[in-house]
Order: structure tokens, then C-alpha cells, then sequence
């Protein structure tokens, strides 16, 4: 299968019930529909393995009085790794998905993310 970078890794935080979720994330797509695909995931060292990676949309709670910028960033797309550990990717990792799931994502444009 043909794959393309989507993102190089800066942090990982492992979740119960979820797995390992990896930042950066993504505004919303219009449309937007969770996607599970398989990635390859390649390590700073140069190894690779493939992993069935989950692509939701998340609502982070930034509390009562959120400001204008975390309002923006309240929905977001996040990537996780349900049967990946942290230390099974650390940071400087990059994945490659489907050309079609990397476009669904980030439309046209070359941009990793929108995390601000």
C-alpha cells in the first residue's frame, strides 16, 4: 500500500480505555467521519512497524471560562494507537497513512496540524 507522512510525533499520552494518543491533532474537517486504519509508523532510530490507529473527533474541556483560542481548539481530530504503549513511540516518530486518509484530514494543504 502507498503511504504518506501525516505527522512526525511530539507527545504521547497513554489513556486507559483509549490507548496511546499522540499529538499534534487536527481541526475538524467539514463532514468529518472517525476513520480506523492501519499506519506504519516509523521510528527516530529507523525501525517501522504497523499499527491499527483509531481518527476521532475529541472535545477537550478547558472549563467554565475558556478563552477565545481554546474555544477555537475544543473539537479537534486526535490519533490514537489503541494497542501501542508509550514508550512504543516516542516523540520524532512519523506516520504514514493512506493518501486518501492524509487528504481527508488536511484537505489540500501541506500543513501537519492546526494545533496552534
Amino acid at each position: 500500500m502507498n503511504r504518506v507522512e501525516l505527522l512526525t510525533v511530539t507527545e504521547g499520552f497513554q489513556l486507559s480505555g483509549i490507548g496511546l494518543m499522540l499529538t499534534p491533532d487536527f481541526a475538524v474537517p467539514p463532514g468529518w467521519q472517525n476513520i480506523a486504519e492501519e499506519i506504519l509508523v516509523l521510528l527516530p532510530d529507523g525501525t517501522e512497524f504497523k499499527a491499527q490507529a483509531q481518527f476521532n473527533k475529541w472535545h477537550f474541556n478547558f472549563g467554565r471560562t475558556p478563552t477565545a483560542e481554546q474555544q477555537k481548539r475544543a473539537w479537534r481530530v486526535i490519533v490514537s494507537l489503541p494497542d501501542a504503549n508509550k514508550t512504543d513511540v516516542p516523540a520524532g516518530s512519523r506516520l504514514l497513512v493512506s493518501p486518501e486518509l492524509r487528504l481527508a484530514i488536511l484537505g489540500n494543504g501541506t500543513s501537519e496540524s492546526h494545533s496552534g
